[in-house]
């Protein structure tokens, strides 16, 4: 009965170790998700940042453009009033204003194609943070059992 006792310690004491030991890699497992969760949330800040920056230029582009097509209709009413003025093809080209292209917030062919672009990659960058925090939670709720299991196997010892 000793020795049966004995064996049975030995076993429950290997099982214990077993425990820990996997206690302690799902632990290493947890630090380097949530640290992959850190840089996946930086990349999209970054992003997001992006896109902010992108958004300030296609207005300020379309401020611009609105400046400039009200320059060149002043100059267009002034070669009016005075011909005698007038250079040689000032005033020929007229461009046509940003107008409702900016109220949609559309400007160059380049610029929405990056901005599309960016908007695809900060979804690709969503997706992939919201699996990093489902491993991570599945990875919690793993360590938790696998404590619960060193804590009954504690107790049985």
């Amino acid at each position: 009965m000793l020795q049966q006792e004995l064996l049975s310690r030995t076993s429950l004491e290997t099982q214990k170790l077993n425990l820990m030991t996997e206690v302690s890699e799902l632990k290493l497992k947890l630090v380097g998700m949530e640290k992959e969760q850190k840089e996946q949330e930086e990349k999209q800040k970054k992003a997001e940042s992006v896109l902010n920056v992108i958004s300030e230029l296609q207005e300020q582009m379309c401020r611009l453009q609105l400046d400039i097509h009200r320059q060149m209709q002043e100059r267009l009413s002034l070669s009016r009033d005075y011909p005698e003025e007038v250079v040689a093809g000032d005033g020929a080209a007229r461009p046509q204003p940003c107008g409702q292209d900016c109220a949609h917030g559309e400007g160059s062919p380049e610029l929405l194609q990056e901005l599309r672009h960016l908007k695809i990659k900060v979804e690709e960058l969503e997706n992939e943070r919201n699996q990093y925090e489902w491993k991570l939670k599945a990875t919690k709720a793993e360590v938790a059992q696998l404590q619960e299991q060193v804590a009954l196997k504690d107790a049985e010892i």
